[in-house]
Order: structure tokens, then sequence, then C-alpha cells
């Protein structure tokens, strides 16, 4: 077919430069007294945010019945979004960061996971 050029995939720039960091973290085998307190998983992230010093502009929360929650941040770095499966003992967040500050997000991070203890916690950090 003449005129159609072959698309190019779809991946990630290998360039120096980047404009932020995005964390992909999914926690599983939460044990049932975390995973379905949504006040004291509230409260995690707001420390680990805290303890990251990121400025949250705006938080919304949806709780779902009889349990679960969704929770996002605005951040004026970016984004954090939390979704709890507790029917699955799961919890899936991504944290996006235009600082580009590896420590700060770092710290988000590392304090996240020292709350989890005997789930097991997997993050991966993509720098786009």
């Amino acid at each position: 077919m003449y005129g159609r050029r072959k698309a190019k995939p779809i991946g990630f720039s290998n360039r120096k430069h980047f404009v932020g960091l995005h964390y992909i973290v999914d926690i599983d085998g939460i044990r049932n007294e975390l995973i379905t307190n949504n006040d004291k998983l509230i409260e995690l992230c707001d420390a680990s945010l805290e303890i990251g010093e990121v400025t949250i502009l705006n938080k919304m929360i949806h709780h779902f019945e009889p349990h679960g929650l969704t929770l996002l941040y605005l951040l004026s770095e970016s984004h954090f979004s939390v979704h709890t499966w507790p029917e699955h003992n799961k919890i899936r967040i991504d944290f996006f960061s235009c600082d580009s500050n590896e420590h700060r997000c770092n710290c988000v991070i590392s304090h996240l996971k020292n709350e989890f203890i005997g789930a097991e916690f997997n993050s991966k950090m993509l720098k786009r």
C-alpha cells in the first residue's frame, strides 16, 4: 500500500532530559484490618505525602459500600491516586511528580512500604 507509513511502537523517551518521575505501586496481601479501614489509609497517604514535602492542592475521596476507597490528590507537583480492592486485599497507587526530585519521591514510597509490613509491595519508577 502506497502512502501509508508504518506506525512507530509506543514507548518512553530515551532522552536524558525528563520532565517527571512516575511511580506505579502494587500492594497485595494487605491485612484485613488495614485494607477495610479507609480513615487509616487516608491518614497513611496524608503522612506519606507530608514526609515527601509535596504540596497538596486538593483531595477527593470516594468511599464504596460496604468497603473500598478511591483517593485522589491534586498536587502542585502533579498527582497521587489510590484505589483499593478490599475483597482481594489489593491497593494500586499512581504517583507522578514533575518536580523530578527523586529523593523526595522515594521518601513517599519508602514511608508507604514501611506501613504495609507483611504485604507484597512492588513499585516501579519511570523517568518520563
